[in-house]
């Protein structure tokens, strides 16, 4: 089991670190070599998201294990192609390139969620292994953004890719050794119009969502937000997301070594800490305050998801496992399409400081829907446990 835990882990930091690294490349691309405005940046961003939604929900949560797993091993060989096309491709190739890896993303990511789910025998075991893919995603995000800030002291964002296109190449023979469950009935016994009937399934939803707008924009205008503001430098950037992602990935290696008992009281912990760190971008004077202000929000970014993995975990067996993960992606993935265009709309509208005070508000009204969900789940005699 160790082996294949290993291989879960490598698998899950080569794709984290490469989506991330496109997802908060292309908007500066597109703005410095396309000058895309605020609302074309952010409907790019909605592009991505929408694709990944159709290859989710339409494509992964519909096929058979046999067939995803084809479909998985594919994908990661296209995967690694498109690294090596956005270096040459125009304003229609970004779009198009874009729309792609979306789709690509769609398919890889949720069934790499679901193989870190299945692996173990207890459910204790299955948590710690659910925390670990968490750690490597967040070690993933905090490597990245420093390899990338190197690279770009020497090089232009276009050639980016190419160096990145090493990490979506070692996941082509890793693919071949990730598990998939053996689904014998879930695909007739659990549809996903069902799933939003179980109690567990919306606490996990409601958790990531509180998340999501927030996400959203510092991964498509916190680049340009603190180039515009302060006058930082490209290079910059990416050491200030890595003060973002190493503060996340400080919390879930913290939480790979010790199981978070009390599931509702933590969703609520990270809910407050999101909300005073969206106010602290708003009101930044410097750009060492909204170091601080991304070092914060990072605790809440390691905690989240995998919280709401953990909830959907305990709440299902192995060979529905697919299905409500695919569900809850795509969950998240329809609010990863309207995310990015509102805020782009929004920035346009009312500057990007003030764009930040929608994102609060946003986060206030998924916070009280998950305390209302959470106490809901309390009160249910036979629900999952959230201690």
């Amino acid at each position: 089991m160790t082996w294949l835990v290993l291989i879960i882990l490598a698998f899950t930091f080569m794709a984290r670190a490469s989506n991330n690294m496109i997802q908060t490349t292309v908007p500066l691309m597109a703005e410095e070599y396309f000058n895309a405005s605020n609302a074309e940046v952010g409907l790019l961003g909605s592009v991505i998201s929408a694709f990944s939604f159709i290859s989710t929900a339409f494509v992964n949560a519909r096929l058979s294990s046999e067939r995803r797993r084809i479909m998985f091993e594919l994908s990661t060989v296209l995967y690694f192609i498109t690294f090596l096309i956005y270096p040459f491709i125009n304003y229609i190739g970004l779009w198009i390139t874009s729309a792609a890896v979306g789709y690509l993303l769609g398919v890889i990511m949720p069934n790499i969620a679901t193989a870190s789910s299945i692996v173990g025998r207890s459910q204790e075991v299955r948590e710690r292994v659910i925390a670990l893919y968490t750690f490597a995603l967040s070690l993933s995000l905090t490597i990245g953004p420093v390899i990338e800030s190197v690279i770009l002291r020497y090089f232009s964002l276009r050639y980016v890719f190419l160096f990145f296109s090493a990490f979506s190449a070692v996941m082509i023979p890793l693919s071949f050794k990730i598990p998939f469950p053996s689904e014998t009935h879930s695909i007739n016994h659990l549809k996903l119009s069902s799933v939003w009937s179980r109690a567990g399934f919306r606490v996990a939803v409601y958790n990531n969502a509180m998340y999501s707008l927030p996400f959203a924009m510092l991964t498509a205008f916190g680049g340009i937000y603190a180039i515009r503001y302060f006058g930082v430098s490209n290079s910059t950037v990416y050491l200030l997301f890595a003060a973002f992602f190493t503060t996340s990935f400080l919390t879930r290696l913290y939480m790979s070594m010790r199981s978070i008992r009390d599931v509702g009281k933590a969703s609520m912990s990270m809910a407050i800490l999101t909300i005073i760190g969206v106010m602290l971008i708003t009101t930044s004077p410097n750009v060492y305050a909204y170091a601080v202000a991304l070092a914060l929000l990072g605790i809440p970014h390691g905690l989240t998801y995998p919280l709401s993995l953990i909830v959907i975990s305990r709440d299902s067996r192995d060979d529905e496992r697919n299905v409500l993960n695919s569900a809850f992606s795509s969950i998240m993935t329809i609010i990863g399409v309207l995310s990015p265009m509102l805020l782009g709309a929004a920035a346009d509208l009312m500057g990007l400081r003030l764009m930040t005070l929608l994102v609060e508000a946003s986060v206030i009204v998924f916070t009280w829907f998950l305390y209302k969900s959470i106490r809901q789940l309390r009160a249910m005699p036979l629900s999952i446990e959230l201690r």
